[in-house]
């Protein structure tokens, strides 16, 4: 009777302990679980403050671009620069209030910052992430970081929360350097080529637009292609190499040799060797007679021809171009002006009249400041090729000392 008892209570306790412990252990899973939910929500929120993060840098950039479309629209359409008012607070305007002066902007209609940042709080509001969302932006710059690229600065707090998970609030700084590649040059546009022809900014491929090839003595200016060839095509547009003067060369613009054995009439260089230019033969090169020099000049002529911008001192910056000014206002802070060259070619093929005795040099050639010849000859400036150009005692004409 007693042991049957005994066992009872034993298998009572040892029921009861099973039942502890599978109590115990489905706590335990349920703690383990909400900790893991927990700590799920909370790398989620990290998450979405992270993407909020880069949202707002992309945000940034991309409503700085379509201010800065909606500026050469303006300027274009009207034919008109903001001469009345800096650059920056007409972009200011444009991404905060998607107006220029007050009026509406088509281009910037539902596409200002202030609108984006709105859009982005409520996606993180809605389903099914139900975040607070909160993001206030502060005040803003827009300024020219160099020649190429301008500037966007600003702060922001964000402040992200959800009941009974946590609080995010943090700062974010927005710096965005944009590039003003592919935009347009208002300035060649209006006061260059009177609305025929566009043209767009695009950086040199080039450092090193010259080399020095060889020194010696001579007479004129002579631009062309080195060649070794007595019966070569287009002679007048050539420079003709060769150990000594021959008859015949005078139908050459230009001759470097290394013996005068001959009194003929030519534009020339002499040299002691002429030894190292079968390396240049079929390249672009400048006699520099008053100087006594030969140069490659096959990276500038490449840099004419495709219409690319350099990095100035003096040249215009983009805001400055926006503002049709024809120096750099803005290079107070620093080297941030550009500078591009004329094709005057080009300029008689859209039936305008240019300045001959102008500088090829872009905002020099609007302000009709006289130039150097570079060239053969005047007559080539109405070939249908770049033969021909002036540059001043500064800027590129650095490049020829």
């Amino acid at each position: 009777m007693k042991k049957g008892v005994l066992f009872s209570l034993i298998s009572i306790l040892v029921v009861v302990i099973v039942f502890s412990i599978l109590i115990l252990q489905r706590e335990t899973i349920s703690f383990e679980r909400e900790q893991l939910s927990m700590k799920q929500q909370l790398e989620d929120m990290d998450y979405a403050y992270n993407s909020i993060s880069r949202s707002l840098h992309i945000l940034a950039d991309v409503t700085t671009k379509r201010a800065i479309v909606s500026s050469l629209s303006y300027i274009i359409e009207n034919g008109s620069f903001f001469e009345d008012r800096r650059t920056e607070e007409n972009l200011k305007e444009l991404i905060l209030n998607g107006t220029l002066r007050g009026e509406e902007v088509p281009f910037m209609k539902n596409n200002t910052l202030d609108k984006a940042i709105s859009d982005l709080e409520i996606f993180y509001t809605g389903e099914p992430r139900k975040y607070n969302v909160s993001i206030e932006l502060d005040k803003i710059s827009i300024t020219i970081n160099d020649s190429f690229h301008i500037l966007f600065n600003s702060s922001s707090e964000v402040n992200i929360s959800k009941t009974g998970i946590a609080r995010f609030s943090r700062k974010i700084k927005i710096s965005e350097r944009i590039s003003i590649n592919d935009f347009e040059d208002p300035l060649y546009l209006i006061n260059i080529t009177e609305g025929k022809g566009s043209r767009i900014i695009k950086k040199s491929k080039y450092i090193d637009f010259t080399k020095l090839i060889v020194s010696g003595t001579g007479k004129a200016w002579c631009y062309g292609e080195l060649t070794d060839n007595i019966n070569a095509d287009e002679s007048e547009k050539k420079i003709f190499v060769n150990k000594t003067v021959t008859t015949g060369v005078n139908k050459f613009c230009g001759t470097i040799f290394e013996n005068n054995e001959t009194s003929v009439n030519i534009s020339y260089l002499k040299v002691s060797s002429i030894s190292n230019l079968t390396n240049y033969i079929n390249s672009e090169i400048l006699l520099s007679g008053e100087k006594g020099k030969a140069w490659n000049i096959t990276n500038f002529i490449k840099h004419v021809e495709n219409s690319w911008y350099i990095n100035s001192t003096t040249g215009p910056s983009f805001f400055d171009r926006l503002e049709g000014k024809t120096y750099c206002s803005y290079c107070t802070g620093g080297n941030v002006g550009l500078e591009t060259f004329v094709d005057k070619n080009h300029l008689l093929g859209l039936s305008l009249d240019i300045d001959k005795n102008a500088t090829n040099i872009a905002y020099k050639y609007i302000n009709g400041i006289l130039g150097e010849s570079k060239g053969f000859n005047e007559s080539s400036t109405n070939s249908s090729s770049f033969r021909y150009f002036k540059i001043d005692d500064s800027s590129y004409s650095n490049y020829f000392e």
